[in-house]
């Protein structure tokens, strides 16, 4: 499967969203995980955010299934 990663902005620096996705990818690792680009269409479009605002910009991303992951404490 491949998997488009988008990161939100990062105000919250209690919450390390990189280690987050390391973590899911040594849990799927027959999958491939990129940097989401505009205009190509993922299997899975992970959204990853650091709080509630989930502020992360879509435009032009797209997956046929989007999946949105935000924790707003330590």
């Amino acid at each position: 499967m491949r998997i488009g990663v988008k990161y939100c902005g990062g105000c919250n620096p209690r919450y390390d969203r990189v280690a987050l996705v390391e973590r899911i990818q040594r849990g799927q690792p027959e999958d491939t995980f990129e940097g989401a680009i505009p205009g190509v269409c993922y299997d899975q479009l992970l959204v990853v955010c650091g709080c509630s605002a989930q502020c992360a910009d879509l435009t032009g991303l797209t997956g046929r299934e989007i999946r949105s992951l935000w924790q707003d404490h330590p």
